[in-house]
């Protein structure tokens, strides 16, 4: 075989390569994770002096991927998820504390409208009865409201749960794909989907958790999480643990190489650390306020009423009775009839109102909510004017996170996307040069056959 043969042929298998390329390209346009491949080539040098050359080899075939690029989308979409898991209960518990039919604003101003109403005929049985109906009716709000808070918090927590078990799922994965590239590339084979996989992986699990991202020389690599604590090392996966306190909380651990440790939430960032900071900074500190407010005012009306006598001239007994230990019967009425709400200051007077008066006066006298001293009213409206604006500013930061998302997505693509415009020059050139190297063995045979016909 000639020279010219031989760099044809070189030509042609280089060609081909790079075709093949080009068409795992095409292939896998809308595959997800994907990053495109690259035929790298070199000439190979001839044998003498004034050799023009050995023609061209396949160096490489490059995987297109950016290290720089892929941690910012992953740090991108961390926070994202962050404000995305937070935002859904956010919502959630605005519009229940703001619904007309569980808000305690409108039920403390219907139960003084009705203490109100009754004030100028205080021995009238059907306006009593009233007062009875319109305190049940806010006992009700209370506890309806806690229980729907309380749910959300049961929700939230099955959701984290849930959450444990897919980045244990994602961790094992990672580190079964960091043993399969070692393996493959210790013997020189292919690991560039796999590579892609593995991506994929950490992409998956950065929505979950911030993350630092490292990788060995021998191909693998390590994911721990913010602070330090391991998730994947090598072959080795770590398993997060959920376990219920007590005390109904929920407490994370994480299992690694045979070593159990505590982890805190408030620091873990993504999806796992927004459920935290929505659970511990809105749902869990609204529910005791709730608490807070039901109590203080149970003991505010029974103390009144204790001041007082009844129709029939007994002292006064306790209207609401406040439970502690209950989210869904926290304050209830006790099983008075109207004879026995005692708003006479003085025994044997059905017409006196003295201590429904005093009663009334509870409307602008304040409890203690947060270290202040607020109306009942305004301690309903400053936790739904705090929950408002935690979720109009948490809707906010969730946009400009997912703008920095997509951002940091365009950048990612930017280099490891496929372009069907880029790839279909790239075909037709390695077509051409196909075509040619073709051209070029047909000319040295027909000079080789000529060579033959002189003789």
């Amino acid at each position: 075989m000639t020279i010219l043969n031989q760099i044809a042929y070189s030509g042609v298998r280089a060609s081909q390569g790079a075709l093949a390329t080009t068409g795992q390209n095409i292939a896998n346009v809308n595959t997800p994770g994907f990053s495109r491949l690259q035929t790298i080539t070199g000439s190979l040098a001839g044998q003498g002096g004034l050799s023009v050359g050995g023609g061209v080899e396949v160096i490489s075939i490059r995987r297109m991927t950016n290290e720089f690029h892929n941690q910012q989308l992953w740090r991108a979409t961390t926070e994202q998820n962050f404000y995305g898991a937070s935002q859904q209960y956010l919502t959630a518990l605005e519009a229940l504390m703001a619904g007309t039919g569980s808000s305690i604003s409108a039920g403390l101003d219907q139960f003084f409208a009705a203490l109100s109403e009754a004030s100028a005929t205080p021995g009238s049985i059907a306006l009593r009865q009233q007062i009875i109906s319109e305190a049940g009716n806010l006992a009700q709000r209370f506890n309806g409201l806690s229980s729907n808070i309380d749910a959300q918090v049961k929700a939230l927590q099955e959701q984290r749960t849930a959450m444990a078990t897919e980045i244990n799922g994602l961790t094992e994965n990672i580190a079964l794909l960091n043993k399969k590239i070692v393996e493959t590339e210790s013997v020189k084979g292919d690991s560039t989907a796999l590579r892609d996989h593995r991506e994929s992986m950490i992409g998956q699990l950065s929505q979950f958790a911030k993350l630092r991202v490292n990788e060995t020389p021998d191909g693998s690599v390590s994911v721990a999480l913010a602070n330090g604590q391991p998730l994947v090392a090598g072959p080795t996966a770590g398993q997060l643990k959920v376990a219920m306190t007590a005390t109904g909380e929920q407490e994370v651990s994480l299992a690694f190489a045979g070593t159990s440790f505590p982890l805190r939430q408030d620091g873990f960032g993504g999806a796992f650390g927004g459920l935290y900071d929505v659970e511990y900074n809105s749902l869990r500190p609204n529910l005791d306020a709730l608490h807070d407010m039901a109590s203080q005012l149970a003991q505010m009306v029974n103390d009144v009423l204790a001041t007082g006598f009844d129709l029939n001239g007994n002292p006064g007994q306790p209207l609401f009775v406040y439970d502690p230990t209950s989210t869904t019967a926290l304050l209830r009425i006790e099983p008075l009839t109207a004879e026995q709400l005692a708003f006479s200051s003085a025994a044997g007077e059905s017409g006196n109102n003295g201590v429904l008066l005093d009663l009334l006066g509870l409307k602008n006298q304040t409890i203690t909510l947060g270290g202040s001293q607020v109306t009942l009213n305004d301690a309903y409206a400053g936790l739904l004017g705090q929950v408002a604006s935690d979720s109009r500013q948490n809707q906010a930061d969730f946009k400009s996170a997912t703008a920095v998302t997509q951002q940091a997505q365009s950048q990612r693509d930017s280099v490891s996307a496929v372009s069907l415009d880029e790839e279909a020059v790239n075909l037709m050139t390695y077509q051409q040069a196909y075509q040619a190297n073709m051209k070029v063995i047909s000319t040295a045979n027909q000079l080789f056959d000529d060579m033959l016909a002189a003789f």
